[in-house]
């Protein structure tokens, strides 16, 4: 029934509308198809309590049983066509209440009342409206209508329409003299219009779907919109990225930022940072030749490792013979022949006795240089320059000890390795140490003279490397035996 009622509304009511339209009358108008508990009769006779249905299924009677009678619209189905939306409903309903034609014997008023239940797609209620007739009258007609609270509600938003009735005789006469309903003379119509949100949603904000179209129109025109917009990740990088390229290794010049940004810190981070070289220098003047600074920093080191490596150093210890030391240089050209010298110096007496000759000549010796020591009387003592010069490479090796010591010392509590190697190197340095070698290193092998004897502590060293420089020479063996025998003396 359901089915033809549709295709005739369709049929005859949607060829074209306009605003405020409405439909043909869509009340099922046979009492038979409507649902609930009744009989079948008319109002007069014994009948039961439940309602009768009239035999020509123009309506409904009641008695004294208050049964419910309905019937359902689809709205969805009645209103297929796109683009409309539901407005509301108009109606009429066709009512009797009053104990059959005697009025004037009803001793009470019998309740009647139509409602309308209006659902939405989901089936729960979106509205219901009551008519309530319990009062005596004759056969009348109600008719009105309403409009639904919301506005650009289309067909799909509802489901069904259920319209309901409900009365009974108050007076419990027996028969059926309640009140009487004709649903053949009623009419239930469906009120709409051109709904401007089927083809907009965001026509107005209370168009169904205006929240997903808004919400989709943002994120089109700005995937930042929302982290549920779709390419919002991409596009957030991208924003990152554009502000800062450091804030991702994924942003497009994140390896040159963090290159340029560890220069910033420290132009030391790598050789192709601007003002490398200074940093170096200016970390460590020793780094380069070229620094500000080298030539001092290195005699520094230098000074640190050995401070005899310089007389700029400090902790230098010159060699020059002490202040109190008295020397006397007497030339004798005179050839003498002794086998022996002898010098007698009485510790009684400041002056020198001559010397005397008590062999024959063996060898003739010229003494170019005769060094007489001062002689202290009140001491009885002849401090002797050999060992003023010996005494004083003594004292250069105890403070050279100390020196050692205080090193190693600070080795052990060195805070870092660096430190450590620093100075270990001057450790070894001063190990290495031997006063007045410097007298050694002083022969220049090329285009120099080379020293026949060193005089050192421990002995001589004799050197005839000229020598070597005739391996050819037929007197090589010669000249190396020579080498080696005056090493022997």
């Amino acid at each position: 029934m359901r089915s033809l009622l549709a295709a005739l509304v369709l049929a005859c009511c949607f060829s074209s509308y306009s605003k405020a339209d409405t439909t043909t009358d869509l009340l099922d108008p046979s009492a038979q198809n409507w649902s609930g508990t009744y009989g079948t009769g008319y109002w007069q006779g014994t009948g039961g309590p439940a309602p009768n249905r009239i035999p020509n299924n123009s309506g409904f009677i009641w008695s004294s049983d208050a049964n419910i009678i309905g019937t359902t619209i689809a709205i969805n189905t009645a209103l297929e066509q796109a683009g409309i939306q539901v407005e509301g409903f108009s109606y009429k309903w066709r009512v009797k209440n009053g104990n059959g034609n005697l009025y004037g014997n009803q001793p009470g008023v019998d309740d009647f009342k139509i409602t309308v239940d209006v659902l939405k797609a989901d089936g729960s209620i979106y509205q219901s409206y009551v008519y309530d007739y319990g009062h005596s009258h004759n056969w009348t007609s109600h008719t009105g209508s309403e409009t639904f609270a919301n506005n650009y509600l289309p067909p799909s938003y509802f489901s069904d329409i259920n319209i309901s009735a409900q009365g009974s005789d108050s007076a419990g006469w027996t028969g059926h003299y309640g009140p009487e309903f004709n649903v053949s003379a009623s009419e239930f119509n469906l009120n709409y219009s051109t709904n401007p949100c089927h083809e907009n949603q965001l026509y107005n904000t209370s168009c169904l779907g205006y929240a997903t179209a808004y919400y989709n129109q943002q994120c089109t025109a700005n995937p930042l919109y929302n982290s549920g917009c779709s390419g919002y990740a991409a596009a957030y990088l991208t924003q990152q990225c554009n502000s800062n390229s450091l804030y991702s290794t994924a942003c497009t010049g994140y390896s040159t930022a963090y290159y340029n940004q560890q220069c910033g810190v420290s132009a030391l981070y790598d050789s192709g940072c601007t003002g490398y070289f200074k940093a170096q220098c200016d970390s460590d003047p020793l780094y380069d030749i070229r620094c500000t600074g080298y030539d001092t920093a290195y005699l520094n080191q230098q000074c640190l490792y050995n401070p005899q490596y310089d007389e700029q150093c400090t902790g230098y210890i010159s060699e020059v013979a002490p202040a109190e030391v008295a020397i006397f240089d007497p030339i004798v050209t005179e050839a003498i022949s002794v086998p022996t010298l002898i010098i007698t110096i009485p510790v009684q007496e400041t002056f020198v006795k001559p010397v005397t000759v008590v062999e024959e000549v063996i060898e003739e010796v010229v003494i170019e240089e005769v060094v007489i020591e001062e002689v202290v009387v009140e001491e009885t003592t002849i401090i002797n320059l050999k060992e003023t010069k010996k005494a004083k490479a003594k004292k250069i090796k105890e403070i050279q000890q100390v020196n050692t010591q205080s090193l190693a010392d600070k080795m052990s509590n060195a805070a870092t390795f660096k430190v450590q190697q620093q100075i270990q190197t001057r450790l070894i340095a001063m190990l290495n140490f031997v006063p007045q070698f410097s007298n050694y290193k002083k022969v220049q092998l090329y285009g120099g003279e080379l020293q026949k004897e060193v005089n050192l502590k421990g002995g001589r060293i004799v050197d005839h490397g000229f020598a070597r420089w005739f391996v050819n020479d037929p007197n090589y063996d010669k000249l190396e035996e020579l080498q080696y025998n005056l090493g022997a003396n």
